[in-house]
C-alpha cells in the first residue's frame, strides 16, 4: 500500500508570503496543530507548529514573515510505501509531495496509523482465510512451543478439535513431534513420513524466522494415502495398458486401429506381417488416404465409420511386397457413452492362412469326436456302468445335452439312478462349479412344498422367520435344480413352477416382487407323466415344458450286460468302505445274472453290502443268498398274458397278476413289498390302480390312510 493510496488532504497549506496575521487567522480556522509550508512556487518548505505561533506572539508583530518558525522536517512522496515510514518520527501532519518536491497535501498520522490498521487486518484475514482454506493441515508453535496456528484441514487428519489445543504445548497434541526439533536446530525437514490414525501423512517441517531469530515453527502436512491409493491405481492402469500392448502384440491375428476421424493410432507385429507394410508408413495417417495413395482397394475401418456397423470386406493389398495378397478385414466400431464412435478395431486375416486353419479345425474336430466316442465307451463315473449299447447311449445323450441349457425329463423305475445321471449332466455342464439342489416333491407335505420351492418372505405364515427364507430355486441361482418325483407335484404347484421355468422369475410366499431366477432344470419320475396328462392330474403345458429332452433309463433287467460288471463295481466298493476282500463265487453271480433285479441298481447295492457286511467267509456262496434267490424260481406261479396286447396292457396285466398272487399267499402289504422289492407305499397305490380286492379289510382301510398321507 503506497501513500497515494492514502486520504491526502489538498489543504489548508501555509505559504512563506503570508503574514503572521494570516497565519494566526488560519490556525484559528483549523484544528490541526501544524499545517506544512510551501515557497512561492510550491515547493515545499517545511512545517510550521501552531504551539510556535502562539508562543512568539509578543516578540512578532501581525506582519512579520514566519519564516524563522518553520521546521525542515523531511515529507513522504506520493509513491512511498506506507509500511516504509510507520516507524519513523513525524508530527500529527506528514506533508506529501511529489517526485519535484511540490506540496500535493498533507495526512494525518492519525490517519496512517488507522490505514495501516486496516491493511494488517484485512492481510491477517486474508492469511487466516489462506490457512483455512488450504487442504493441507497446517500447525504452527511459537518460540515456547505454544500452538497459535491450528487449521480445519488439520482438524479433519488428525481428527482433533483446534479449540482443544490451540494455546496450548506442542507436546500435549502430539509427545513425538519433530516441530520442537525444528524449533531448536532452526533447520527445516521435507518429506517425513509418519502413521498417524491409519493415515500415511506426509509433512514438511520449517523454522519462523524473524529478525534472523527463530520465533516459532511451522508443519506443513498431507494425508496421502488416496494419493497412494491413487498411486496404485494408476500403476495397476500401467499395467493394464502393458497387458493390453502385449496382447495386441501376441495377437496372431493382425489388429488395426484407428479413432473416430479415421486416424491410424495402432497396428501390431502381425498386421506388419501380413500386409507386408511397415508400422511408421501407416500410424497417423488417415484410413481413407491409405486406400487413395493404394495401400488397399477398401478399407473395413472406413466402412465401419460410415455404417457405425460391424463390418467385413475382403479387400487386396495393392502395393508392397505382398501386392495381390487376399485379405479379410473386420472392422468393429467401438462407441462411447453418448453413442458416438471412439474408434474402430480392424481384425484381418490372411485367407490362405485361413484356408489352413480351416482344414487344421476339420481334423482337430474329427479327432475331438473319436475322442469323445472313445471317451464315452469307456465312460464310468462312481456307480455309473455302462456296457450295454442301451446305457452307452444314454450316456452318450448326457454328454451331448449337457452342452446346452435344455430342460431335462429322466424317466425310469426307481432304483434305476435317475439321480446319479441328473448329476452327471450338472457336472459336465457349464454350470458344474454353480450349486445342485435336488428337491423331492413326493417326500415334502403339500403345505410346505410351495416355500421349499419358492421361499417365503417374513411374517408370511405362522411360524416362519421374521427374515424370511429363500427357496430352492434361489438357492440353485446360475447351478441346477433337479426335481425329484415330479409327478407327485400337486396341481395347484404345478401352474407355478410353469411360470417360473418361462417367466424365468418366482414370487416368494407372502410377498409381491418378482425375482429374476437363473436355473437349469431337471426333472425325473418313475411315472407315466403323459397317462398322467390324459387323466388330467398333470398339467400338459407342463409336461411339454419340462420334456424338452427326455432320458428313459432301462431297468436294470432291459440291460443284463451291466449287471456283472455293476455286481463287481459295487463288491469293490464296499469292500474299500470296510476294509474287506470278499469275493463272489460262480454260481451266485450266474444266480444273480438269472435274477429280474425289480429294484434295479438301488437293490443289487443293498443286496452286495448285505452280503459283505454280514458273510463271514471270504467267498460269499449261493448259501448266503437271501431265501427269495435261493428257490427254484420255477416253483413260482405261473404269470399268463391272453392273447397279443398291447406291451403297456401286457405290462400291466403281469404286474397286476404279480401283487394278486403275492396279496393270497402274504396277505399283508409289507411283506408283498418286501418279496417284490418295492416301497410299501408302491403296492398300496398299484392296489387302488388295479382294483385288487382284498380279505382284511381294517388293514386296507389303515393302508389306504398311510398312501393318502404319503401323497
Amino acid at each position: 500500500m503506497r501513500i497515494s493510496d492514502l486520504n491526502i488532504l489538498k489543504g489548508p497549506f501555509l505559504s512563506l508570503n503570508l503574514s503572521f496575521r494570516q497565519i494566526i487567522q488560519v490556525f484559528s480556522q483549523y484544528s490541526f496543530s501544524a499545517l506544512p509550508v510551501m515557497d512561492g512556487e510550491g515547493k515545499y518548505v517545511g512545517i510550521i507548529k501552531a504551539q510556535d505561533i502562539f508562543a512568539h506572539l509578543e516578540k512578532l508583530s501581525y506582519e512579520s514573515s514566519i519564516k524563522q518558525l518553520c521546521h525542515p522536517h523531511e515529507p513522504v512522496k506520493e509513491k512511498d510505501k506506507v509500511f516504509q515510514i510507520l516507524e519513523q518520527n513525524h508530527f500529527e501532519i506528514i506533508p506529501v509531495v511529489n517526485s519535484e518536491n511540490i506540496l500535493s497535501g498533507f495526512i494525518t498520522k492519525t490517519d496512517l496509523m488507522d490505514s495501516a490498521l486496516k491493511w494488517y487486518k484485512k492481510n491477517a484475514d486474508r492469511f487466516n482465510q489462506v490457512v483455512s482454506s488450504s487442504y493441507n493441515g497446517i500447525i504452527a508453535i511459537d518460540a515456547e512451543g505454544e500452538i497459535f496456528v491450528f487449521n480445519p484441514a488439520a482438524e479433519r487428519i488428525l481428527e482433533r478439535d483446534s479449540k482443544e489445543y490451540l494455546g496450548k504445548h506442542i507436546l500435549e497434541l502430539d509427545p513425538a513431534s519433530g516441530l520442537i526439533e525444528t524449533l531448536e536446530k532452526g533447520s527445516i525437514s521435507i518429506g517425513v513420513k509418519t502413521l498417524i490414525n491409519g493415515k500415511t501423512i506426509l509433512t514438511n517441517r520449517s523454522p519462523l524466522v524473524y529478525n534472523g531469530q527463530v520465533v516459532g515453527a511451522m508443519g506443513v502436512f498431507l494425508d496421502i494415502s488416496t494419493l497412494e491409493s491413487v498411486t496404485e491405481e494408476l500403476n495397476k492402469h500401467r499395467a493394464l495398458v502393458r497387458k493390453f500392448n502385449a496382447i495386441i502384440e501376441s495377437s496372431y491375428d493382425g489388429l488395426y486401429i484407428c479413432d473416430r476421424n479415421g486416424i491410424v493410432t495402432h497396428v501390431n507385429t502381425a498386421w506388419e506381417r501380413i500386409c507386408g507394410i511397415p508400422r511408421d508408413q501407416v500410424v497417423g495417417k488417415s484410413a481413407y488416404n491409405l486406400v487413395a495413395e493404394g495401400l488397399y482397394n477398401k478399407s473395413a475401418a472406413t466402412k465401419a465409420l460410415e455404417t457405425k456397423k460391424t463390418c467385413t470386406v475382403m479387400l487386396e493389398m495393392t502395393s508392397g511386397p505382398k501386392a495381390s495378397q487376399k485379405i479379410m478385414a473386420t472392422g468393429t466400431p467401438v462407441f462411447d457413452e453418448n453413442g458416438d464412435i471412439e474408434q474402430v478395431v480392424v481384425n484381418v486375416r490372411d485367407i490362405t492362412e485361413l484356408e489352413n486353419l480351416k482344414k487344421q479345425l476339420d481334423d482337430i474336430r474329427h479327432y475331438a469326436s473319436e475322442l469323445q466316442e472313445m471317451h464315452i465307451q469307456q465312460f464310468k463315473i462312481d456307480d455309473i456302468v455302462a456296457q450295454s449299447p442301451a446305457m452307452q447311449r444314454i450316456l452318450e445323450l448326457v454328454t451331448r445335452v449337457s452342452r446346452v441349457e435344455s430342460t431335462v425329463l429322466i424317466t425310469g423305475e426307481s432304483g434305476v439312478g435317475k439321480e446319479v445321471i441328473a448329476k452327471k449332466i450338472h457336472l459336465l455342464s457349464k454350470r458344474q462349479n454353480k450349486p445342485l439342489i435336488k428337491i423331492n416333491c413326493g417326500a415334502i407335505p403339500e403345505n410346505l412344498l410351495e416355500s421349499e420351492l419358492f421361499g417365503y418372505e417374513g411374517g408370511a405364515f405362522t411360524g416362519a422367520r421374521k427374515e424370511g427364507k429363500p427357496g430352492m430355486f434361489e438357492l440353485a441361482s446360475e447351478g441346477t435344480l433337479f426335481l425329484d418325483e415330479i409327478g407327485e407335484l400337486p396341481l395347484n404347484l404345478q401352474v407355478k413352477l410353469l411360470r417360473a421355468i418361462q417367466e424365468k422369475e418366482i414370487i416368494r410366499v407372502g410377498g409381491l416382487k418378482a425375482i429374476p431366477v437363473d436355473v437349469r432344470i431337471i426333472a425325473a419320475t418313475n411315472k407315466d407323466l403323459a397317462s398322467m396328462v390324459r387323466k388330467g392330474t398333470f398339467r400338459e403345458d407342463l409336461f411339454y415344458r419340462l420334456n424338452v429332452v427326455n432320458i428313459n433309463i432301462p431297468p436294470l433287467r432291459q440291460r443284463r450286460e451291466d449287471i456283472i460288471p455293476l455286481l463287481f463295481e459295487v463288491l469293490k466298493k464296499f469292500n474299500a468302505k470296510y476294509g474287506l476282500d470278499k469275493k463272489l463265487t460262480g454260481p451266485v453271480v450266474e444266480r444273480l445274472l438269472q435274477y429280474d433285479w425289480p429294484g434295479n441298481v438301488r437293490e443289487l447295492e443293498n443286496l452286495v453290502e448285505r452280503l459283505v457286511v454280514l458273510v463271514n467267509e471270504p467267498h460269499v456262496q449261493v448259501m448266503h443268498l437271501p431265501e427269495f434267490l435261493q428257490e427254484n424260481r420255477a416253483k413260482s406261479k405261473a404269470i399268463t398274458v391272453n392273447g397279443i396286447v398291447p406291451l403297456k396292457t401286457a405290462i400291466e396285466d403281469v404286474e397286476a397278476q404279480l401283487i394278486e398272487h403275492a396279496l393270497k399267499e402274504h396277505r399283508t402289504t409289507r411283506k408283498v413289498a418286501q418279496l417284490l422289492e418295492v416301497n410299501q407305499s408302491t403296492i398300496v397305490r398299484k392296489i387302488k390302480y388295479y382294483n385288487i380286492c382284498r380279505e382284511d379289510a381294517q388293514e386296507n382301510q389303515n393302508e389306504v390312510w398311510v398312501h393318502q398321507i404319503r401323497i
